[in-house]
């Protein structure tokens, strides 16, 4: 499926729980990450049934920054 947010196609999304996985950190990490402006997600929904998801590609851009192979 692909789905537009702020104007950008995506068709790949992390959980937070896949993106804490995949960089071997705690999930708390990632949102430290999310709220510092490092990494990019979206929150889709609203509340406590709001689901937090990041793009593959802004996974890829944290890791070109980052230097991280």
């Amino acid at each position: 499926m692909t789905t537009r947010y702020n104007g950008i196609m995506e068709t790949e999304f992390f959980t937070l729980e896949e993106t804490a996985e995949y960089f071997g950190v705690h999930p708390r990490t990632i949102m430290r990450w999310l709220k510092q402006g490092s990494l990019k997600g979206y929150k889709l929904g609203k509340g406590r049934t709001a689901l937090l998801r990041i793009p593959k590609s802004e996974v890829k851009k944290f890791l070109d920054k980052h230097k991280i192979k």
